[in-house]
């Protein structure tokens, strides 16, 4: 199975054993989720990314629902507008696509989905790790891009982009590796446009 943006970012952002959102991702998850979901559509060439903007250069529906619907709500603006508004604007709907995105994983073997009690009255929804092997290779290849020098592919760099925006550089590497690695991370993702917008947006 070939993971998309959005899907290794989930994996990456979900701790394995108890499969609630790693705490320096907890803040970020829904704007990093829009960034994948814009990143998946770059790739695909339906988008132009610009310094102050973001435009569709491409309509044609690409199969994916959710794509699909992002495609259409920023084609249909009268404006162009820029990259961090269009991701603070279609994050307000975002959670129940985060959820249908995990319960994909469900269906495909590779995540649980467990409901948990805390403080004895609120039931959460966990998703701890069934199938390890797709979030190993997604950390081995990240591991050996980044270690090693290499160029990333576009994907990979936008993975990269993606782990410096939710914080998760600490989740993906190993304490005497982090410092060199975050410092790499970082000279990546300050090229990555999308990535920028993912900050921007972040800090409201």
């Amino acid at each position: 199975m070939v993971l998309s943006l959005d899907e290794e970012l989930l994996l990456l952002a979900y701790h394995e054993e108890k499969g609630t959102v790693r705490m320096a991702a907890y803040s970020k998850l829904d704007v990093c989720f829009v960034g994948a979901l814009l990143m998946n559509l770059a790739l695909l060439k339906r988008l132009r990314v610009r310094t102050k903007t973001l435009e569709v250069v491409d309509r044609k529906p690409t199969g994916q629902v959710d794509l699909d619907a992002f495609l259409k709500q920023i084609g249909d603006s009268e404006h162009i507008k820029s990259t961090d508004f269009w991701i603070k604007e279609l994050k307000k709907g975002v959670k129940p696509r985060i959820n249908e995105k995990l319960e994909k994983l469900v269906d495909h073997g590779i995540l649980n989905h467990d409901e948990r009690k805390v403080f004895w009255f609120f039931t959460i929804n966990c998703y701890p790790t069934r199938d390890d092997r797709p979030k190993r290779e997604i950390l081995r290849h990240l591991q050996t891009v980044i270690l090693r020098g290499e160029t990333p592919d576009p994907k990979t760099e936008m993975l990269i982009s993606l782990v410096w925006a939710s914080g998760l550089g600490n989740a993906v590497f190993d304490s005497d590796e982090r410092k060199d690695a975050n410092k790499r991370i970082k000279e990546i993702a300050k090229l990555n446009l999308i990535a920028q917008g993912i900050a921007k947006a972040s800090q409201g």
